[in-house]
């Protein structure tokens, strides 16, 4: 081949290596996701992510500044694009989830598995048996400290998935080595979020990503969801609370 052929052949790998293969990608550019993805509901964010959403298939770590400013309201979207008929599965949240909650965001509750472990180190179990039987169309789990090794074994696991799970975790563990594709942190900004960008297949975003959750006269307090995250009245969860499934 002339040498001015090999010299466009080459400039095209550059510019494009995912045509060598699709796991690579150019340090400047996002990443071309190699799993299905399904869209956060937040056109600002998704632009920042590789295939414009949540990757299916891979761990997920969303650390949020403290519970309760509205870490699971904002993945609520993204469920309601998920397959209706498969389960959403929360495993080991801190307080007891109230069924209302979901079903003032539109979700059918009895799509949701409340999992309750008595030791943070059942809850990895709980999750990578969810994860290899395929079996919920999304996974959250509410874990602090996590072995390197754990991690692995959870990725490991979602990529034999197609699921949507999201391990979430306090801001500080966004400082340790993590094989997860996409590390988010969130702090509480005005009536939404202020999202960081922690890691992600492509090039560093110092800057943070603002997003609105809900117009300040939107639904009324009480239906807010810190209810997933504080605790309810008394007599409130035996009404609303759901049946949890103990390990």
């Amino acid at each position: 081949m002339p040498a001015h052929r090999l010299n466009i052949a080459a400039s095209m790998v550059l510019q494009h290596p995912e045509h060598i293969h699709p796991a690579l990608w150019r340090g400047s550019q996002l990443a071309q996701s190699s799993c299905r993805t399904v869209p956060t509901g937040f056109p600002q964010l998704d632009r920042e992510l590789p295939g414009q959403g949540w990757p299916l298939g891979a761990l997920v770590e969303i650390a949020p500044s403290q519970a309760g400013i509205g870490e699971i309201y904002f993945l609520g979207p993204a469920f309601s694009r998920l397959e209706p008929q498969r389960r959403i599965a929360l495993v080991h949240p801190p307080y007891t989830p109230l069924a209302q909650c979901w079903s003032n965001w539109g979700l059918d509750t009895r799509r949701l598995l409340w999992v309750r472990c008595p030791q943070a180190s059942d809850s990895l179990w709980a999750c990578e048996q969810i994860l290899k039987h395929n079996a919920c169309a999304a996974l959250l789990c509410w874990a602090a400290n996590v072995h390197p090794a754990g991690l692995r074994r959870l990725h490991m696991a979602a990529r034999q998935s197609d699921t949507l799970f999201v391990l979430l975790r306090p801001a500080m563990a966004l400082r340790q080595h993590s094989p997860s594709p996409l590390r988010l942190g969130l702090r509480p900004f005005e009536q939404g979020l202020e999202i960081s960008i922690a890691k992600r297949q492509g090039p560093c975003r110092a800057q943070s990503v603002f997003i609105a959750l809900r117009p300040a006269a939107a639904t009324p307090r009480s239906t807010f969801h810190a209810s997933l995250d504080r605790h309810p009245p008394a007599h409130t969860q035996p009404r609303h609370a759901f049946p949890a499934v103990a390990h």
